[in-house]
């Protein structure tokens, strides 16, 4: 039993490591570096993030898969002792209810992640913390979960929201689960790829997200969406750059 929950651990770390070196990596490639000059105009901060902040980036993300890949472990425990409403069969629920069901747990996760990620800033204790990943005024697609461990903890604390109290499917958590990834990616690329203005207005963009790091740090506290940002005063939206 020790050595089955030692595995699944090492399996859901490389597996949240792997999706997270590959999607960023790709990213961060192509933006940075292989198209970097055609691309030069859509970023949002002028200068280039030196090798000291990558490495900072690369490293705190490494102990956050680590942490994300226990609670792979913890969540399997959790379904074998029947502690979840995790179910298999995809007809169970209906083909209709996969689809309610993702867009469900993305609207949790960004109720959740907006109040969590606002106490971070207004609490002195937690913001000590939450401060590592701020050293990142420049966001690149490395910065995405470059988390001090105990923010690594307090981001998954919705997971088991979803899991105890919402009939899930195993296929939806993973889609969940990399989309979460490319959006944390896509507003931390550091280059303004929606031109659309209304846009800027319902969506967390990487435009919005840069004003969080690099300008003031409280406003646009929203991880997909602004609609919380809207309604409790703290949203500044910005189209692109230029």
């Amino acid at each position: 039993m020790f050595y089955s929950d030692i595995n699944q651990w090492l399996i859901g770390a490389m597996t949240f490591a792997l999706r997270y070196f590959v999607l960023a990596g790709l990213a961060y490639f192509v933006f940075y570096i292989l198209f970097f000059k055609k691309l030069k105009t859509l970023k949002i901060q002028d200068k280039f993030p030196n090798f000291k902040q990558l490495k900072h980036e690369i490293l705190f993300s490494i102990c956050a898969m680590l942490i994300y890949g226990l609670s792979t472990g913890i969540l399997i425990f959790w379904y074998k002792k029947g502690f979840t409403k995790i179910y298999t069969d995809l007809y169970q629920y209906g083909i209709g209810y996969l689809f309610l069901s993702l867009f469900l747990i993305i609207l949790i996760h960004d109720t959740y992640f907006y109040w969590t990620h606002r106490l971070m800033h207004s609490n002195k204790w937690l913001y000590r913390f939450h401060k590592i990943h701020h050293l990142s005024e420049n966001p690149t697609p490395w910065t995405s979960f470059s988390f001090h461990p105990v923010e690594a903890i307090i981001s998954l604390g919705f997971i088991p929201i979803i899991i105890i109290f919402i009939p899930i499917h195993p296929l939806i958590l993973l889609i969940f689960f990399s989309i979460m990834t490319i959006y944390n990616i896509l507003i931390h690329l550091g280059f303004e790829i929606f031109k659309n203005k209304s846009t800027h207005m319902i969506f967390n963009t990487a435009t919005n997200h840069d004003l969080h790091h690099h300008y003031n740090d409280k406003v646009n506290y929203g991880f997909y969406f602004i609609v919380w940002d809207k309604l409790m005063g703290t949203s500044v939206c910005s189209s692109t750059k230029n």
